[in-house]
């Protein structure tokens, strides 16, 4: 049957349409080309930040695709709350049941996305980049940290004003933290996260414990990752100052690998 002028057309657009539509194993090789291009700095502790982290496209649909703020839940709100007692962080975990929670329109994207966020090639891919720290982490040789075990958690985090986490180097079983930025049009770019450093001992006696040394700019279709320690020789201490009323919304996801699976409750984010 011939085709005609029009129908080939239709026929062409309809392929590239195909062609670029999200998958998992499109996303996949492109995180693992970032990650792979990224610079990696060891101080204070192993990390990298990264730009374009997600194809242009797929960036665009995660921004169109955000759940709507019912779909969250609070996360912690004995601990992040504001003097209302409203929390100031919410979460929901794609990795772990939640995503029915999520509109029916909008759920095979975000199945899509947490797959390709899951999966080992891109796991391998930061655990390469980080691989001297995770070591340490381990207690295993660089060289065998991609044949360790490794237990993915891919959440979506909403912070509101008021909200702030302190210095922390995360504890076990958490291996490696990773966290995309999705700012919204005029989101100002310090609501990175902030790296720190132990102030000497004399400033520590007078409540100067911790200098922010770096904060990762909060720009769109970034992500940063840091290695997690909390050993004598390494600590990495992460955080977020205080989120005032100039600012916006703060929506992330965030993907941590642990080196053993535990409950979601037992879970924190950065």
């Amino acid at each position: 049957m011939s085709i005609i002028p029009e129908q080939r057309a239709h026929s062409a657009v309809a392929g590239a349409a195909a062609a670029t539509e999200p998958t998992p194993n499109r996303v996949v090789q492109h995180l693992v080309q970032r990650v792979g291009e990224a610079h990696v700095e060891t101080w204070p502790f192993q990390h990298f930040y990264v730009e374009g982290i997600f194809p242009n496209d797929v960036y665009k649909h995660i921004l169109a695709n955000l759940p709507a703020k019912s779909n969250y839940r609070p996360f912690n709100a004995r601990r992040w709350k504001n003097a209302k007692g409203d929390p100031t962080r919410d979460r929901l975990c794609l990795s772990e049941g939640e995503l029915e929670r999520i509109d029916t329109e909008l759920r095979p994207f975000w199945s899509m996305l947490t797959e390709a966020l899951e999966c080992g090639a891109f796991r391998r891919a930061v655990y390469a980049k980080l691989s001297a720290d995770i070591a340490i982490r381990l207690g295993c040789p660089p060289n065998s940290v991609l044949d360790q075990s490794a237990y993915p958690n891919a959440m979506l985090i909403r912070d509101y004003q008021d909200y702030r986490i302190k210095p922390h180097p995360d504890g076990q079983p958490r291996v490696v933290t990773m966290q995309f930025y999705l700012p919204h049009d005029g989101t100002p770019e310090d609501l990175g996260t902030s790296l720190y450093t132990k102030r000497p001992l004399a400033h520590r006696l007078v409540g100067r414990k911790f200098q922010e040394v770096k904060r990762f700019p909060f720009r769109p279709n970034s992500a940063y990752a840091i290695a997690v320690n909390d050993c004598p020789q390494r600590q990495s201490y992460h955080g977020r100052e205080l989120i005032t009323v100039s600012q916006a919304v703060r929506d992330t996801i965030i993907i941590t690998w642990a080196s053993r699976w535990t409950a979601v409750n037992q879970k924190h984010a950065t």
